[in-house]
């Protein structure tokens, strides 16, 4: 507990690796040419922060929350582009922020013209892969019977793909189970001799069927055996064993970036490659399920936001999906930063005008008393504990572990006075904080309430807070939205991060890395929100001055 207590004060206590110092100078307004309440806010960001208005870009555009795929790639797009190559021709400019009256997201648009060819190649992919594994539970019914199998691999017999090979992969997996079973049960009876022979084609066979994975189990229950028996385990088999974990803990990681790079004939090749070392077939075959359905639901929507930030790009990226975001601090020391410029995006916006123009008022007047005030409540699920094996990055329990560990750096965190800066109210419960029972609040993450508001809380002037749920920033306009984002603004907090759909939980900013860099108060808002957000062309946005700093003075 005290290693893990030193790395959270570490993590927070540690400057930001950046150079960065976003600077009203490097910023520029989006607003909606002839529509006067977005360029009366624009203006009014300019003075309040000392932005030139020359530097406001407006533009044709409709006011609709919506908009049109084709009409951001070749009307909207382009005047912005055209904008910034004239009035920044050496691209000072490094943030941009989006005014009421600018669409919230893009639409998916039209499926590319390789999307046939693309479903195409996951469809024969997961059928030969399903016609393998159909294969092997035919050789495992096979094993120890009788039928001699000199290399069980090399005689599987290779078969054209059929188009319903692929289907009732659920109950091909069952199939598998019980001839694996079976031929467990007849080898057991055979001589030694011969035993070995058929336990070493079994092994290849499962290995095929599961990967490394299966192996590395398997050694992990012959360790722990010789263990509870009192027996010395062999060198050679504990060696064995962490050489495995250590491929698969290698692989693991390889393939966290692979997804997070946009789907493509070679970034498929490589995953599946990965995946047959390390889960096998079976592996294989549920991550081609999984991509089969991001081809169907043509998952190219955006938020404008995020889209906007590749403006510099060149046209024709995938849009299948998302785009990795070089702005990330994983990236600090990467060349693909200046190959792919990528400009920060914020947006001053919110149910009403009013509100929108609060988000500027709320965040000068808290710089200017002293920073932000008030207690920090995460609410997380009771899904997981602070200290534990290793999570599957992405998953539930992994995100419930990061609400767990943002709760105790913040409780970590002294002043010069070494006293606490934060009360922090932690509730791990899968009940959601009750209406009423968070006073006094100023920082909040949790979950899980899919376009519901529970209004727990009382919002200190300044309040930054962000809920993962699916969606919550679909809309910031229709009155009866009970979504999120838009009645934490209507609520009072000052900034706000969601997605506009359903961006899966590996989108979210981290909570840890999110307010670990948000306290430490050397970087303004923007900055935080982009050097740990994972994506670009994607769901998430960001609601709020860019230029709020909420502990800058502590």
């Amino acid at each position: 507990m005290r290693t893990l207590l030193a790395i959270l004060a570490a993590l927070l206590s540690a400057p930001a690796t950046s150079s960065f110092g976003l600077e009203p100078s490097e910023i520029a307004l989006v607003a909606a040419r002839g529509n006067r309440e977005s360029v009366g806010l624009a203006k009014y960001y300019c003075r309040q922060r000392g932005v030139p208005e020359s530097q406001i870009i407006e533009i044709d555009i409709s006011p609709d929350e919506t908009l049109d795929r084709d009409k951001w790639r070749f009307a909207v797009r382009p005047e912005i582009q055209k904008w910034l190559k004239k009035n920044d021709p050496d691209q000072k400019v490094r943030c941009l922020v989006t005014t009421w009256g600018i669409p919230l997201k893009i639409s998916a648009g039209k499926p590319s013209g390789m999307d046939a060819e693309y479903r195409k190649y996951l469809t024969n992919e997961l059928t030969s892969r399903t016609q393998k594994l159909r294969q092997i539970a035919s050789a495992l019914d096979r094993l120890a019977g009788g039928s001699p199998l000199t290399d069980a691999l090399e005689s599987l017999p290779t078969e054209e793909p059929t188009a319903d090979a692929s289907s009732n992969v659920d109950k091909l997996k069952t199939q598998l189970e019980a001839a694996l079973r079976s031929a467990q049960e007849r080898i057991v009876k055979l001589p030694a001799e011969t035993r070995r022979t058929q336990e070493a084609q079994l092994q290849q066979l499962t290995t095929a069927a599961g990967g490394a994975t299966v192996l590395l189990q398997a050694i992990n229950q012959q360790i722990r055996a010789r263990e509870a028996a009192g027996e010395t385990v062999p060198t050679q088999l504990l060696q064995q064993f962490e050489l495995l974990r250590g491929r698969t803990s290698a692989f693991t990681e390889l393939k966290i970036l692979l997804d997070g790079r946009p789907p493509s004939f070679e970034r498929d090749e490589t995953t599946l490659r990965l995946l047959e070392q390390t889960g096998g077939l079976l592996a294989c075959i549920d991550w081609l399920k999984t991509q089969e359905g991001v081809a169907k639901r043509n998952e190219r929507g955006a938020s404008f936001d995020s889209e906007l930030s590749l403006v510099y790009w060149p046209d024709g990226y995938e849009l299948l999906r998302w785009q990795p975001n070089y702005l990330r601090g994983a990236y600090d020391s990467s060349q693909l930063r200046k190959a792919f410029p990528t400009l920060m995006v914020a947006r001053l916006d919110g149910p009403d005008l009013k509100t929108a123009k609060r988000l500027i008022d709320d965040a000068i007047a808290v710089e200017k008393t002293g920073g932000l005030t008030g207690k920090a409540y995460i609410d997380a699920r009771g899904l997981t504990t602070l200290e534990g094996p290793p999570l599957e990055p992405g998953s539930y329990p992994d995100y419930d572990r990061a609400l767990l560990v943002t709760a105790k750096g913040l409780e970590n965190l002294k002043d010069e006075a070494d006293e606490s800066r934060f009360e922090v109210v932690l509730n791990d419960e899968p009940e959601l904080f009750a209406p009423g029972q968070c006073p006094d609040a100023a920082l909040y993450c949790g979950w899980y309430s899919l376009a519901k508001y529970v209004d727990a809380f009382e919002w200190k002037r300044g309040a930054i807070a962000y809920h993962l749920a699916s969606a919550e920033a679909n809309t910031l306009k229709e009155v009866d939205s009970q979504a999120w984002c838009k009645k934490l603004l209507e609520d009072g907090v000052a900034a706000t991060i969601g997605p506009v759909n359903e961006p899966y939980l590996v989108a979210f900013p981290r909570p840890n890395e999110f307010f670990a860099l948000l306290v430490q108060g050397e970087l303004p808002l923007v900055e935080v929100y982009y050097r740990t957000k994972p994506f670009n062309s994607w769901m998430m946005t960001l609601i709020g001055d860019p230029l709020y700093r909420p502990y800058a003075k502590q």
